[in-house]
């Protein structure tokens, strides 16, 4: 049996991880995560704030994240999704989701929700695939919802 490449981890990343990590991804996001937010500003948002599902590759660092914020409005916004180019095809973005919901299905929270640039077929594809479904849409972003199966959902 070979042994697991990536080391699953939760909130192990610092900020300029994070930068690091988001920076190498940028150019995968449609469109490009450093046209639209300011990638320190944002790793230093997600450090401080979110809680991180990371993968980690002993050569490579910091190659998949995913980063939850848990509002007060019982939701969890997914913010971040995103795997290294030279991880991709491993599952890990799936593994990653699986995993917050595995320790974000509480029962407070009603659902997730993230928002996508349709544009990103395979990753709007990974979203359907994990529950999410469209509820919405806002200029060129599609606003996606997954309900939690922690707790009484009324």
């Amino acid at each position: 049996m070979q042994p697991e490449r990536f080391e699953l981890a939760v909130d192990r990343a610092s900020a300029d991880q994070i930068a690091g990590h988001l920076r190498e991804c940028s150019e995968s996001f449609t469109p490009p995560l450093a046209g639209r937010v300011d990638i320190a500003a944002y790793a230093e948002k997600i450090a401080r704030r979110a809680t991180r599902f990371e993968a980690w590759d002993a050569a490579s660092g910091l190659v998949g994240l995913v980063a939850v914020y848990d509002n007060p409005q019982l939701e969890v916004f997914v913010t971040n999704v995103s795997v290294a180019p030279s991880c991709r095809g491993a599952g890990l973005a799936r593994r990653l989701l699986q995993g917050c919901f595995d320790r974000m299905d509480i029962p407070h929270a009603r659902r997730y929700r993230l928002e996508v640039d349709p544009r990103s077929e395979a990753a709007v594809r990974l979203y359907t695939r994990m529950g999410f479904v469209p509820v919405s849409q806002v200029g060129e972003m599609i606003s996606m919802e997954r309900p939690a199966t922690g707790g009484d959902k009324e």
